[in-house]
């Protein structure tokens, strides 16, 4: 057998790996700039990857690497190719995911309808209705209200790579930490004003966004007690 010559770097890790771990071989990636954390790999999936660079708020379905890097090929379920050098995943980060409840309530078809329309509408990476929509699938998990909006209604080339796949990972349940807590707090009852501010302080509208999907979540369950 071959020798794995890969090196343990401890910075480097995975965020909800389940959802990534079921592709396997060599995926390579393309930066979007040396800025930005967004990459993507050319699979059957057309999926993404962010690449952090924090531990502080790390996105839902991320590699944390020391620096931005040009180029990533995973060679391996836990060995990646970054840049020049072999490395593998030391430890995984895992980001918050919202807790299914059973469910207490359905969504109205007028409200899944209206919320399918939303798809995509709005500018920058994450449009603003995709936050909406976000915002409602976290919520939703947590209320316990049934739905019919899936993965079909964002992958069909209507919005961005990246806003498509945070959707799918709020269908998971998986979301930043402060829209996590937004969440929990919203099936107790109310969201408590420093976690809601701490939720409008994400990207330039996405906070507000996703608060107001939310808010279509819990309007569901009232319409329903």
């Amino acid at each position: 057998m071959p020798v794995d010559r890969s090196e343990t770097v401890p910075l480097i890790s995975q965020s909800s790996s389940a959802l990534l771990l079921p592709f396997l071989g060599v995926e390579e990636f393309s930066c979007l700039g040396s800025s930005s954390k967004i990459s993507w790999w050319l699979g059957e999936s057309n999926s993404f990857l962010t690449i952090e660079t924090s531990e502080d708020s790390p996105l839902p379905t991320s590699l944390l690497l020391p620096a931005t890097p040009r180029r990533i090929a995973r060679t391996s379920p836990h060995g990646w190719r970054v840049d020049d050098s072999l490395t593998c995943v030391s430890r995984l980060l895992r980001t918050p995911q919202v807790p299914r409840r059973a469910l207490v309530a359905s969504a109205p078809e007028s409200l899944e309808k209206s919320l399918r329309a939303r798809v995509g509408l709005g500018s920058g990476l994450t449009p603003e209705g995709d936050d909406e929509i976000a915002g409602f699938l976290l919520a939703a998990r947590a209320l316990g209200i049934s739905h019919a909006l899936n993965a079909s209604v964002w992958s069909n080339g209507q919005t961005t790579a990246l806003s498509a796949a945070l959707m799918s990972a709020a269908f998971h349940g998986f979301a930043l930490s402060a829209v996590a807590d937004a969440t929990h707090e919203i099936a107790l009852g109310s969201i408590k004003p420093q976690i809601r501010d701490a939720v409008l302080a994400v990207g330039h509208s996405s906070g507000a966004a996703l608060l107001q999907g939310m808010e279509i979540a819990a309007h569901c369950v009232r319409r329903a007690a």
